[in-house]
C-alpha cells in the first residue's frame, strides 16, 4: 500500500535586503527602490507614507528615519520586507546672493554683511581682497562677482553665495587753489585755479556776480569760493575750494597836461 503527498513550492516574495543612505537636505530627490539590496520585487508599498505617495523621498519634504518596504506574499508565505534607513544632514548657509554700488571714494565694506539670508561665518572669499579678509576696499580692489564659500561636510556639498560690486562714477571737483588778485586785474576763471583734474558742469557758491565762475575783482569780494560737483547716489558730491585774496593797487592819480614857458619857476610835477 502507498500514498503521496505533492509538494508545491508557492512563489516567495522578495524585498531585498536593508539598505541604507545618508542624505543632504538639499539634495535631489531619491528612489528609495534603488537604496534596497538584492533582487528586490517592485510593486511593493512603503510606511510611513512618504510626501509623495511612492518610494520617492525629498529630503526637503519627509523627514529622517527607517521606511519599510513590504511585499505581500500569498498565504501560507509572510509578507517580504526589508527597511532603508534615511539620515539627513543640514548643508552649510553662505546665505543668499547680494548686490552693491560703491563710490571709489567709499570707505571699506565688509561683504559679508552684504549678503542676504542668514550666512553662517567661517567662510572663504574668492578672487582674494587686498585685505586678506572679506574687506572690500573700494580704492584698493576691482569691481566684480565675489563668491563667499563655506565647506561641506559629507554628504553635503560646498555652499556659495555671491556679492557683485559695481562701482559708481565718481564726481571730481578737483583739488583746491588759491590765488591773489589785484583790484585792477582783469577777470579770471576760478576754474582754471583748482588742482587735479576737476570735471566741468559744476556750481560755485558763494554766487560770483558773473552768476557764473568768472571772478572779477573789482566787483566780487576776496573770500573762498566753493565748487560742487553733483554725484550720482549712493556717491557723495564732490568739492573744492578757490580761496581768492586781493590787493589794492598803488595810486599814482590821474593825467593831466600842464602848459609851461621856458622862463617859468620849476614845478613839482606831483602837484
Amino acid at each position: 500500500q502507498s500514498a503521496t503527498v505533492t509538494v508545491t513550492f508557492i512563489p516567495t516574495a522578495n524585498a531585498g535586503t536593508d539598505g541604507a543612505i545618508d542624505l543632504c537636505l538639499d539634495n535631489d530627490p531619491i528612489d528609495l527602490f534603488t537604496v534596497l539590496g538584492g533582487a528586490p520585487e517592485t510593486g511593493g508599498t512603503w510606511s510611513p507614507a512618504l510626501a509623495s505617495g511612492s518610494g520617492i523621498f525629498d529630503p526637503a519634504l519627509d523627514t529622517a528615519g527607517v521606511y519599510t518596504y513590504t511585499i505581500a506574499s500569498n498565504p501560507p508565505c509572510e509578507d517580504s520586507t526589508a527597511t532603508v534607513t534615511v539620515t539627513t544632514a543640514i548643508p552649510p548657509n553662505p546665505g543668499t546672493d547680494a548686490t552693491v554700488d560703491l563710490c571709489t571714494n567709499n570707505d571699506p565694506i565688509d561683504l559679508f554683511t552684504v549678503l542676504g539670508g542668514a550666512p553662517e561665518t567661517g567662510g572663504t572669499w574668492s578672487p582674494a581682497l587686498t585685505s586678506g579678509s572679506g574687506i572690500f576696499d573700494p580704492a584698493l580692489d576691482a569691481a566684480g562677482v565675489y563668491t563667499y564659500t563655506l565647506i561641506g561636510t559629507a554628504p553635503c556639498d560646498d555652499q556659495s553665495a555671491t556679492v557683485t560690486i559695481t562701482f559708481i562714477p565718481t564726481a571730481n571737483a578737483g583739488t583746491d587753489g588759491a590765488i591773489d588778485l589785484c583790484l585792477d586785474n582783469n577777470p579770471i576763471d576760478l576754474f582754471t585755479v583748482l588742482g587735479g583734474a576737476p570735471e566741468t558742469g559744476g556750481t560755485w557758491s558763494p554766487a560770483l556776480a558773473s552768476g557764473s565762475g568768472i571772478f572779477d575783482p573789482t566787483i566780487d569780494t576776496a573770500g573762498v569760493y566753493t565748487y560742487t560737483i553733483a554725484a550720482n547716489p549712493p556717491c557723495e558730491d564732490s568739492t573744492a575750494t578757490v580761496t581768492v585774496t586781493t590787493n589794492i593797487p598803488p595810486n599814482p592819480g590821474t593825467d593831466a597836461t600842464v602848459d609851461l614857458c621856458t622862463n617859468n619857476d620849476p614845478i613839482d610835477l606831483f602837484t
